[in-house]
């Protein structure tokens, strides 16, 4: 028998820069395709070409590489956060009218510095808006992230940042938040990312959203990107759930019941986390919320420990028999993963320093509003 194998030797350009009508710009990671050509046989004369796919552009800058440490800051602009946050003009109601006062300058929301990224962190809300003649003024809330590290950082690390932003907008308004736009700052010139973005278009439903103090936002966001690089995955695999649609409901369960277990390890494990029992684990996460509010949630303290468990083992090791408190049914093990997104939901945020109070009625609804 003859084995066949074949690799394809892709070549790579950290950067090729150059013009557009508009301005300058750069493609970053540049990969070279096979662009074929044109061949005439009769005169036995060929025209090659080479094709590049970028794997990303930024328009209006001159780079070396992505990894080249040379961006100043950067400014983020997400879709929906702007439900959360405070809208940058005023109105004053009268008689026969309404005013609306709209600044020119943005509204600054909160301001703090990051000891972990070594960088400044500022939350700013604009207002911008349309006239048209005959027509009704229109007026919307746009907000913007800005970050200014201490020292130049790269693309690539500003757009790492950008995800860890989405999910932590995406964990308040229990909705997923996606990324519109990345501009970068470099010395007196600016530029913008130009990359395909993958937007989940899901409406934003208010009573699933946290809303909060801002200062207890910001603080809540800075312990956020406080978090260390080995501890990110257990977000990664809870909120990853939330902004997917389209996943077996086994899967999901799994994934959560996981995430459960990692958080818990986390919190609680101490140094030594992996000789710490699953169930010591997910009683004491149980702990962090009052009894009245974890009660409505996810029920009695015990039983909701072994039905963890017990479902989690069943869908896990093939041939082992059902326990008494496993999911039987499809729709037994869809409003179980519901409770357990709230649940996830609920501690960590309590985690992050969100007052209870806040929290009480959004996460309640996300949890009972399937039944």
């Amino acid at each position: 028998m003859l084995e066949m194998t074949s690799t394809i030797d892709l070549q790579q350009v950290n950067a090729i820069c150059g013009l557009t009508t508009d301005r300058r710009c750069t493609l970053l990671n540049s990969v070279i395709l096979d662009g074929g050509g044109l061949t005439d046989f009769s005169s036995r004369q060929q025209v090659k070409r080479k094709l590049y796919r970028a794997m990303r552009t930024v328009m209006g800058l001159h780079l070396e590489s992505s990894e080249a440490m040379s961006i100043d800051g950067a400014a983020y602009y997400f879709t929906k956060i702007h439900r959360v946050l405070p809208m940058p003009w005023s109105s004053q109601l009268a008689e026969q009218n309404t005013t609306h006062v709209v600044p020119w300058q943005a509204k600054e929301v909160f301001r703090f510095t990051s000891d972990e990224l070594q960088a400044e962190v500022t939350c700013q809300v604009f207002a911008t808006g349309s006239t048209r003649p005959m027509k009704a003024v229109s007026v919307k809330s746009v907000p913007r992230i800005k970050i200014v590290p201490n020292r130049p950082q790269s693309v690539d690390w500003f757009t790492s940042l950008a995800f860890r932003f989405e999910n932590f907008f995406t964990l308040f308004l229990g909705t997923s938040v996606g990324l519109k736009h990345v501009q970068l700052f470099q010395r007196d010139d600016d530029g913008w990312v130009v990359q395909k973005m993958r937007l989940r278009k899901e409406k934003v439903n208010l009573q699933t959203c946290v809303r909060c103090p801002l200062q207890s936002a910001a603080g809540a966001l800075m312990k956020w990107l406080a978090v260390p690089r080995d501890q990110q995955l257990v977000e990664l695999n809870m909120l990853s759930m939330m902004r997917k649609s389209n996943i077996f409901t086994e899967t999901e369960f799994l994934t959560l019941a996981q995430t459960l277990e990692g958080f818990g390890r986390i919190r609680f494990g101490g140094k030594r986390p992996r000789r710490a029992k699953v169930d010591q684990l997910i009683k004491q996460t149980y702990d962090m919320i009052s009894s009245d509010l974890a009660h409505k949630l996810v029920g009695d303290r015990a039983e909701f420990t072994n039905k963890v468990i017990q479902t989690r083992d069943y869908y896990t090791h093939l041939g082992n028999p059902k326990g008494t408190l496993v999911a039987k049914s499809n729709k037994e093990l869809f409003l179980l993963n519901k409770r357990l997104h709230a649940f996830l939901r609920c501690v960590m945020l309590i985690d992050l320093g969100i007052s209870e109070d806040h929290l009480k009625e959004p996460i309640l609804y996300q949890a009972t509003r399937w039944q």
